[in-house]
């Protein structure tokens, strides 16, 4: 199926391109946020757990 949207071939697979990279670039911040918030350790541990599960959470 071939999408009409005004958007020649060669721009929308280098919008894709690049959304792509976007996406992967997003989801290692996640997970590395992830990581870090159940992670935390120390006597700050409750605000830092508290400002991770903010970030991944956005």
């Amino acid at each position: 199926m071939k999408a009409e949207i005004g958007i020649t071939d060669n721009n929308r697979q280098a919008v894709a391109k690049e959304l792509a990279k976007v996406l992967a670039d997003e989801n290692v911040l996640y997970v590395k946020t992830k990581n870090a918030h159940w992670n935390v350790e120390g006597p700050d541990f409750s605000e830092k757990h508290i400002f991770f599960e903010k970030q991944f959470g956005q």
